[in-house]
């Protein structure tokens, strides 16, 4: 079955004042919910099903090693209490000091794929992103999937990743809060 992405299908509840939580339920196929500690393991574990060992090496996971991403705009999606799904944003800034929040990796259970559920784990990542921050989101990966969600190609040369990657997979959304031009600049890690 497949389902059609709304941001009308999503209940909010703020639980802080720097925090959201959502809770997505479809036909009580799935819940998303907003990322934790205690799903790291399992999260781990998707990630390296669906992209294998030689995801540590590409430019996007640089990015990523030995950082935490931002729980409260990151989330996963659980069936029957199982991690089936998992969408985490990371603090980045430019060495001309932009900051920006980096998706990816998204990832679903092969047993879930198809039914719409990489979409509404963006979609929910973007709402919680809209709703706590102003920043910008960056990420590597195909056009086509990403351009509904407002995603469009960052210019050829504007921001470099620490290491090769295709330009022409390297996207950008402005943040919805404020007037934003695209980022430009080395990307590094926030500390």
């Amino acid at each position: 079955m497949s389902f059609k992405a709304s941001r009308a299908h999503l209940q909010s509840a703020t639980t802080s004042p720097n925090s959201i939580k959502v809770i997505l339920n479809l036909s009580a196929k799935f819940d998303l919910l907003p990322d934790a500690a205690l799903y790291d393991a399992a999260a781990e574990a998707l990630y390296a099903l669906a992209f294998g060992p030689g995801r540590h090496v590409k430019a996007a996971a640089r990015l990523r090693e030995g950082h935490n991403c931002r729980r409260d705009v990151s989330f996963v999606a659980l069936a029957d209490g199982r991690l089936i799904g998992a969408c985490r944003l990371w603090p980045l800034v430019t060495d001309q000091g932009h900051e920006a929040l980096f998706l990816g990796p998204i990832a679903v259970a092969p047993d879930q794929q198809g039914q719409g559920l990489g979409g509404k784990l963006v979609e929910a990542c973007l709402e919680a992103s809209d709703r706590l921050t102003a920043l910008p989101v960056i990420l590597v990966g195909d056009l086509a999937f990403f351009e509904p969600y407002g995603f469009q190609r960052v210019p050829k040369g504007q921001l470099i990743l620490p290491g090769p990657a295709d330009p022409n997979r390297l996207l950008w959304r402005p943040a919805l809060k404020a007037e934003t031009a695209a980022p430009s600049g080395k990307l590094l890690k926030k500390v």
